[in-house]
């Protein structure tokens, strides 16, 4: 099997779009067959969220690469929406509660969204340092959650943590 080679569109080619009461994105790339079940992923979501993004089939097979700042208004916040939705991220404030029972380590936090409870089953396989001290985290649920900086949560939260290690 050989690698396909990437493949990057001009802005001013594509047309992202959410028809009414349609699930999918409809993406149209100028003198091409428009998908109507599309999708945009970040290619760098962490390290440079911004700067380019992938436009797939619902399959999840490369239609090309955009930079959202080339779209037109309507794309790009078509595009924007989208990508809030799916990469919806909390942030953790400061931790609450964090008892393991049964395998399952849950977790009660204030978040950049409300209060929230989460069950964990790993902290190795579910969780990652992104940065020095920055943690992604994600429940059994696949939800996933942010610490941002392990540094500015106060005393409590940083000893809850601390007993994972």
């Amino acid at each position: 099997m050989h690698a396909t080679p990437l493949r990057y569109l001009e802005g001013t080619r594509v047309t992202v779009s959410r028809p009414d009461g349609a699930a999918s994105l409809r993406i149209e790339i100028e003198g091409e067959e428009p998908v109507l079940t599309g999708r945009v992923r970040r290619v760098f979501p962490l390290s440079n969220p911004d700067a380019l993004l992938s436009l797939q089939d619902i399959e999840g097979k490369e239609l090309g690469l955009v930079k959202p700042s080339d779209l037109d208004g309507d794309s790009r916040q078509t595009v924007e929406a989208e990508l809030n939705r799916t990469y919806f991220t909390p942030v953790i404030l400061r931790i609450a509660s964090l008892k393991q029972e049964g395998g399952m380590w849950t977790w009660q936090v204030e978040t950049s969204r409300g209060d929230a409870t989460f069950y964990v089953r790993s902290w190795r396989d579910s969780s990652s340092e992104i940065q020095t001290g920055r943690w992604q985290i994600q429940s059994v649920d696949g939800q996933r959650y942010e610490i941002r900086d392990f540094e500015a949560l106060d005393d409590r939260s940083k000893q809850f943590i601390e007993q994972l290690f």
